[in-house]
């Protein structure tokens, strides 16, 4: 058996553990050490305390020799300066009928605080973390929607107001040089604002729909309307392959198509146009090719043209989408869009490469 004296009140003196003596009716009879004073005061039942309140049956056992020990372990005691969990075990002297604990500190469990302490630091920074990334996502969301604001005023209004201020234009002129026509611009211009309107109201549509729940675009559609609308000749090639990512990128197709087109029948006085889709293989991964071409006239890429937002629309419609759009372009040799967008083609939706003229 244990020789208190001996073997643990030195340390228990030294303050590297805590020692108490309980008489065998569970008085507390001695205490030696801060590790112990979570037990209550001398003279008083240990069970009075809350770590030990209902072990009376526990105690009786371990007096009986039905029990080696009981041992508290992680036990916090609550007194100033006690900054770490405790184990308390709790032994019985046969020779001299009393029990004796002893309270040690328990470096594995507050090993363990300092992990939960750990976790708990990683776990505020996980959260401000997604807090910032939460707040990117509405920056980015709200830039998107601005920007879609800007491409729709752009798309309708703009393109409405110029095509009436030229029929009235137009018409004023008329009106000294050949009064008979008058009647005839004026239906025109009131055509072009009946346009206007529809496509504005429109665009009012669009607005209260998300991007994603657009109608997919029917680029060969697009271009046949194009041709019968201005008489230019149109030829188109798509390639097999290319066929999946236009419908994957249908919005920005259809915004950027629909762009490139208009500037055509407005400035370009073109008489053929080309449209290519094709797949091309690059560093970063397979990429859809959209190429739009004309004979028009063509403009100087170096003047800029205040007012007018197209071109700029047009690649921030590919960036959005994670690829580019580029304009080439001379006085004289006509006008060349080339869209490159991430493409990302399931297996079963796959085709052998190859292409159809019309």
């Amino acid at each position: 058996m244990i020789d208190i004296g001996t073997e643990l009140l030195p340390a228990a003196q030294a303050e590297v553990i805590g020692l108490a003596v309980l008489q065998a009716d569970r008085t507390v009879q001695q205490k030696v050490g801060h590790l112990v004073e979570w037990l209550p005061a001398i003279g008083a039942d240990c069970c009075l305390c809350t770590l030990l309140v209902g072990m009376e049956a526990e105690m009786v056992a371990l007096s009986e020799g039905r029990r080696d020990l009981i041992a508290l372990s992680g036990v916090r005691a609550e007194l100033p300066g006690l900054d770490r969990p405790v184990t308390a075990v709790i032994l019985w002297n046969g020779d001299q009928s009393h029990y004796v604990v002893i309270a040690m500190p328990d470096f594995t469990a507050r090993q363990a605080e300092i992990m939960f302490e750990s976790e708990r630091r990683a776990r505020r920074l996980m959260e401000q973390q997604l807090e910032a990334a939460n707040s990117e996502v509405r920056f980015a969301s709200l830039a998107r929607t601005r920007l879609r604001l800007a491409r729709d005023l752009h798309d309708t209004l703009v393109h409405s107001i110029i095509a009436l201020l030229t029929q009235i234009r137009l018409t004023r002129h008329f009106l000294a040089a050949d009064p008979a026509r008058v009647s005839e611009g004026l239906a025109i211009a009131e055509e072009a604002a009946i346009s206007g309107l529809a496509r504005a109201r429109d665009a009012i549509a669009r607005l209260r729909m998300p991007d994603d729940l657009e109608p997919d675009s029917d680029v060969e559609k697009m271009l046949s309307d194009f041709s019968r609308r201005t008489g230019a000749e149109v030829s188109m090639r798509i390639d097999d392959g290319a066929r999946a990512g236009l419908q994957d990128h249908a919005t920005t197709i259809r915004r950027i198509v629909g762009e490139a087109l208009r500037n055509i029948e407005a400035h370009a006085q073109a008489r053929q146009v080309r449209f290519d889709a094709l797949v091309e293989q690059t560093e970063t991964g397979r990429r859809l090719i959209v190429d739009i071409r004309d004979d028009g006239r063509g403009f100087d890429r170096n003047v800029p043209k205040q007012g007018h937002f197209g071109l700029i629309g047009m690649a921030e419609f590919a960036e959005l989408a994670g690829g580019q759009c580029t304009v080439e372009s001379a006085p004289g040799t006509g006008t060349q869009v080339r869209t490159s967008l991430p493409l990302i083609v399931p297996k079963t939706r796959s085709h052998a490469a190859g292409g159809v003229e019309r």
